[in-house]
């Protein structure tokens, strides 16, 4: 039996993940999942330890990895990856319907240099959105953007024998191939919000090692979207299981795929005053200017009465820590430790079906949305590229036009509308009889369209209620 719902190859066969796993947790009112990205991800961290290893060893690394004796950052590429992070956070919050304030991407003015962007992000997302994002990702174009990028003269394999490194040695090893991947592949990796949060670590950053992490994905989604049609597709097999919950459906398809029922993970209960910690860092460090934030600067500058202080002493708190608290409070959370892209789609989707929320295809786009709450609809609310408005807006335009094009009344009603109308104009109709005759009309339009009456008749009565005039219907009864 597989422990991986989308029974995809041993992570290792194909690509290597970040060192340092994530955390996954559900709001306490179960709306919102919420992906905490680790903070190892930033060329602070690389640089630190890069230095503590002696220069021998690490010119060995590097040669090894990056093709140079010595890892440096020009002020250049600096700024050119500040860039590239503010251009990438732009994209990914688009993505979620959610961005905790106080956990943002970056606070304002963060001057550090982030090998990953989602470096230390806790993004928020409504269940189902996150699958849905990485199901629909356009891996092809950004894997055909990359191949420009590989690595054409790849180092011997045998200059590093990564076995007889140290444990600190190894991390740096796979630091820099972090960067690196991260370098050259950036349109692949940053495509979905799953595959930005949980970057890849392609050593040789060579075509085979890219295709392999390619495939990976590609892979991943056909099973993805195979699991969503068996456990939510209205039509799978003619609706012949729709009488049956989801939950039971993705039972049968776990047993007919040979899919462990019992998943067994990582699961760490906290009670953390982390925000308010967070929030108070990045105030003194000047990120922040609300009356809030102005109350911990003053704070943090102010001399506390030796009995409040004796007091703050009790439980170990600065008094700007006391303001923070005194609005944040303690969260408590059970998080699942977060390994792969795997493993972040098992815990939403089963999430998924513990809140009993369904999916339905849109019949404009042909893509999956999540149905919220009891609104009973056929259309998402996505914008397609290409697009101004979601398919639902031009959904209900479209059916409008169509009901126009297909009930002959109504273009037959505006006709005969007009004509009255340009006789009221030049006087030949009063307003009065106007009006009345327009309430009618729509009477008459609204039986035509109703089956009431025919067509002919329809005319046959419009032209009739015009004075001093008859002809015969162009309609045959």
């Amino acid at each position: 039996m597989s422990e991986n719902i989308l029974q995809t190859e041993d992570k290792n066969s194909a690509v290597s993940f970040g060192f340092a796993p994530n955390r996954w947790h559900v709001t306490n009112d179960e709306k919102s999942c919420v992906l905490s990205v680790n903070d190892e991800y930033n060329y602070s961290k690389l640089l630190e330890l890069y230095n503590a290893i002696e220069v021998d060893k690490r010119e060995t690394i590097a040669w090894a990895v990056i093709g140079k004796k010595e890892f440096v950052l020009s002020d250049g590429e600096l700024a050119q990856i500040k860039q590239d992070t503010a251009d990438t956070l732009a994209f990914l919050r688009a993505v979620t319907q959610k961005i905790n304030s106080a956990f943002d991407f970056l606070p304002m003015g963060d001057s550090r240099a982030y090998i990953s962007p989602m470096n230390t992000a806790s993004v928020f997302f409504s269940p189902g959105e996150g699958i849905l994002n990485f199901l629909y990702a356009d891996f092809d174009s950004a894997y055909n953007e990359c191949l420009n990028h590989t690595k054409k003269d790849l180092p011997d394999e045998t200059s590093l024998d990564i076995s007889l490194l140290s444990e600190e040695e190894k991390k740096l090893y796979y630091y820099l191939a972090l960067a690196e991947t991260q370098k050259r592949f950036k349109p692949l990796i940053e495509t979905s919000l799953f595959t930005a949060e949980f970057p890849p670590i392609l050593p040789r950053c060579s075509e085979q090692e890219l295709t392999d992490y390619y495939h990976y994905l590609k892979e991943m989604q056909r099973k993805l979207l195979q699991l969503i049609e068996a456990t939510f597709d209205e039509h799978f097999c003619g609706g012949f299981f729709n009488h049956l919950t989801h939950k039971t459906r993705f039972a049968g398809y776990c047993r007919k795929h040979g899919i462990s029922a019992e998943q067994s993970r990582t699961i760490k209960h906290s009670i953390s005053i982390q925000e308010a910690e967070n929030q108070v860092k990045n105030v003194l460090e000047g990120y922040g200017d609300s009356d809030f934030d102005l109350d911990i600067k003053i704070a943090a500058i102010t001399e506390v009465a030796p009995s409040v202080q004796k007091n703050l002493d009790q439980l170990g708190f600065t008094m700007s820590e006391m303001i923070a608290l005194s609005a944040m409070q303690a969260d408590e959370y059970e998080t699942c430790i977060c390994e792969s892209i795997e493993q972040q789609i098992e815990f939403e989707l089963i999430q998924l079906l513990k809140s009993d929320i369904g999916m339905r295809k849109c019949k404009r786009c042909g893509k999956y949305f999540i149905m919220k709450g009891n609104y009973d609809t056929n259309y998402c609310d996505r914008i397609a590229e290409g697009e101004t408005r979601n398919c639902q807006d031009l959904a209900a335009q479209e059916n409008y036009k169509k009901k126009m094009a297909d009930n002959a009344a109504i273009p037959l009603y505006q006709k005969y509308y007009k004509r009255y109308a340009a006789r009221v104009r030049v006087r030949q109709i009063r307003e009065p009889d106007f009006k009345k005759w327009k309430y009618q009309a729509m009477t008459k339009r609204d039986e035509c369209s109703g089956g009431k009456i025919t067509l002919a008749e329809f005319e046959e009565w419009l032209e009739a209620s015009f004075p001093n005039r008859k002809r015969k219907s162009i309609y045959k009864k």
